[in-house]
């Protein structure tokens, strides 16, 4: 058993190693972030886009620690709605098989004006998908084994360190990985949208 606490009931190794899974193949997708990363690297370099990677890191863990208090506290105001949030985070982790499936590569016409961290942090803030995956993981994965705040928020850091390794590697790849999704993407898009789905079913106990 993975525990992390000393009350309740601890987190199973296989359900963090779930999420975690669940996790990279949702932020380490292709996204708007990670899109623009991809296409200012080679004209910026590394120390060009530290800034817009620190604002998108800024953006996430806000977003992450806010999608833990609101799963948290809507649980204890609505008993039983836990149950309800978990098959409507399987759901979602289904709509974005879907979509990664659907999915075309960058465009060569991608924006190349120079990210800031406050375009990061916006980005990220009102990025839906971001959003829906901050709620999914809580909900699905983490709440029912633990729901103290210290806890919850080493979580949302954890969350967010996943995110960021996905945006360093798709600003350290730069346009090695642009050639290499564009010329494989069907292939690419088609595995990741079958362990979205295979985790969408473990979500909701099915596997």
């Amino acid at each position: 058993m993975f525990k992390l606490t000393q009350g309740g009931s601890p987190m199973p190794l296989s359900v963090f190693i779930e999420m975690t899974l669940s996790a990279i193949l949702t932020v380490w997708s292709p996204g708007p972030n990670n899109i623009l990363l991809l296409s200012t690297a080679s004209k910026y370099g590394i120390s060009g886009n530290i800034r817009f990677m620190t604002g998108i890191w800024s953006g996430s863990l806000t977003l992450m620690c806010l999608s833990g208090l609101f799963c948290s506290t809507l649980g204890k105001i609505i008993p039983g709605i836990q149950p309800v949030m978990k098959y409507l985070g399987a759901a979602y982790v289904l709509y974005l098989a879907w979509q990664t499936w659907r999915r075309l590569p960058p465009s060569d016409q991608v924006q190349e004006k120079k990210p800031t961290w406050k375009m990061g942090f916006f980005l990220q803030m009102i990025n839906v998908k971001i959003i829906i995956y901050g709620l999914t993981m809580f909900s699905a994965y983490i709440l029912p084994y633990e729901t103290r705040v210290p806890i919850l928020f080493a979580f949302a850091v954890y969350l967010m360190i996943l995110g960021a390794l996905g945006n360093l590697i798709w600003t350290f790849a730069g346009n090695v990985l642009k050639r290499g999704y564009s010329s494989h993407y069907r292939l690419m898009n088609g595995v990741m949208a079958l362990l979205l789905v295979w985790c969408s079913l473990r979500i909701v106990g099915v596997l």
